[in-house]
């Protein structure tokens, strides 16, 4: 049996953790069907809220395969980088922990990747996303700024939703950024090296206050992506 790695990163998520947890676990039945067990990586990066007794809680007392560990350095890079050295899976997956991601789309990404793809990313931005202009306007300047400096053309660089091969990673994190800017260079480094696609998915509005500063990190994605 193979295994999947799901990298959820939190930073005072109390108010989604739960229900994301729950419908990650719903997928366990039919990914065992697909040949794989499935594992749960939880990164507490910097919480200060209930977060994690929370998922702790609810993964005892429903069976969730979930694994707990904690960065104490803020950054949504930070916790990447954590998430991907404990996981263990074959194929890793990461998924934001606001419920504006599809976790029922896990088994379907999971079957295309096994078509020969080393790298799956998602597009939010084609299907009417739950998202504000500011947000949509910076991904597709974000998104378009990654194609005029490296040439890679994704409908989105900078969805929280990709899995790859454990094999494609271990040379590509050095220099990485340890912010928001992390998932985008990566995704560009993995378009480098290995066949890949990218999947329109339904992107919902996020349960709780978001922790993104859209100057702020849109500025270091756009610095970073020059080293990239």
């Amino acid at each position: 049996m193979n295994l999947l790695s799901v990298i959820i990163p939190a930073h005072n998520e109390e108010e989604s953790v739960e229900r994301v947890l729950r419908d990650v676990n719903k997928e366990k039945d039919t990914l065992v069907r697909l040949g794989y067990d499935l594992e749960i990586i939880l990164v507490l990066n910097n919480c200060t809220d209930e977060t994690g007794p929370i998922a702790q809680r609810i993964s005892f007392a429903n069976d969730i395969p979930t694994r707990i560990v904690r960065e104490d350095r803020k950054g949504y890079g930070y916790a990447h980088r954590l998430g991907i050295a404990e996981a263990k899976g074959d194929i890793l997956l990461t998924l934001d922990c606001d419920n504006t991601y599809p976790a029922d789309k896990i088994p379907e990404l999971l079957e295309l990747m096994e078509q020969g793809y080393g790298f799956i990313t998602t597009d939010r931005l084609s299907l009417q996303p739950s998202m504000g202009k500011t947000s949509k306007l910076g991904n597709f300047l974000l998104t378009n700024a990654a194609f005029w400096l490296t040439g890679q053309r994704m409908r989105d660089s900078q969805s929280g939703m990709w899995l790859f091969r454990r094999q494609h990673i271990a040379d590509l994190l050095q220099g990485l950024g340890t912010g928001m800017e992390l998932s985008e260079q990566l995704k560009i480094r993995l378009s480098r090296v290995t066949n890949w696609t990218e999947v329109s998915i339904p992107y919902y509005e996020r349960t709780g206050d978001s922790k993104l500063n859209p100057v702020g990190d849109g500025f270091r994605c756009l610095w970073r992506l020059v080293t990239t």
